[in-house]
């Protein structure tokens, strides 16, 4: 009896420990239309995404309209993306995600690639301060 109830107790928590991994997917830059330009000194995300390697660990500011990210439970960092002139770049922030439809300005470092909960990103700006 006493092994059955270990049993019983250790597949309840292998099954609940599954059931927080999620399956993996690659989530990479898509093309999207939009007429928001870089902004003012601002660097263009097109220009990040043509030269991946060159950018990966630089600072960079970037401006653009908030598309709907990921919303992930029990973790502090969010993704949501940025979409500007027909380029999208996902943003990783510890804050609250800014609302659907915004403009912002955000200062970072490129980081590629990049892996919340499960999934991996091929390039995303962490963000270090939203102007």
């Amino acid at each position: 009896m006493n092994n059955l109830l270990q049993l019983i107790l250790t597949l309840t928590v292998v099954f609940f420990l599954a059931g927080c991994i999620e399956d993996q997917q690659e989530i990479g830059p898509e093309a999207i239309n939009n007429d928001s330009g870089p902004g003012i000194g601002g660097t263009a995300i097109a220009d990040i995404l043509v030269d991946k390697d060159g950018y990966r660990g630089r600072e960079v500011t970037v401006s653009g309209k908030v598309m709907p990210g990921l919303a992930f439970e029990f973790i502090s960092e969010q993704p949501y993306r940025i979409i500007q002139e027909e380029t999208l770049l996902w943003v990783i922030t510890d804050d609250v995600a800014p609302r659907e439809g915004a403009f912002v300005t955000v200062r970072g470092r490129i980081a590629a690639p990049y892996q919340i909960k499960g999934r991996s990103y091929e390039l995303v700006l962490i963000e270090e301060e939203r102007l």
